[in-house]
């Protein structure tokens, strides 16, 4: 059976929660974001996606198109490799290009291989946010 991307839905969050704590960069401590953290970025300011597998969400992606942030892009362990990171982050900007958002940015560690993911995808670093954690940038559309 093919994974399945989608758009995320609420009952996805607990999915979404297994796939964010599972993964071993850009690691998140339980409660710093919560339910309603996502539920907004997901229904109010911009739009989630995931993959499905047999029943399993195996990754996830949020874009905000009120300011252009890639708010979460993951994959869990057990499915990398497998292009889901590649597909939610075409399905992004191609929503994203339907936003008036002149900038797209997102935050990532610095030495970490989500950016050199998304610098081969043509994104730039303009610098460093806090020690370790790099912004980069690219134009909306680009």
């Amino acid at each position: 059976m093919t994974p399945v991307l989608r758009q995320a839905e609420r009952k996805d969050v607990p999915g979404i929660w297994d796939v964010r704590y599972a993964v071993t960069e850009n690691m998140l401590s339980p409660g710093r974001v919560s339910d309603d953290d996502v539920r907004r970025e997901m229904e109010e300011t911009g739009c989630g996606w995931v993959i499905e597998d047999a029943g399993e969400i195996e990754a996830f992606g949020i874009a905000n198109g009120v300011s252009g942030n890639i708010w979460a892009l993951f994959v869990h362990p057990r499915a990398q490799g497998r292009g889901h990171g590649s597909r939610l982050h075409d399905e992004m900007l191609a929503w994203l290009r339907t936003k008036s958002v002149a900038m797209l940015w997102l935050t990532t560690g610095e030495t970490t291989r989500a950016r050199g993911f998304y610098e081969r995808r043509g994104w730039k670093c303009v610098g460093l946010v806090e020690p370790g954690e790099a912004r980069l940038e690219r134009r909306n559309g680009a």
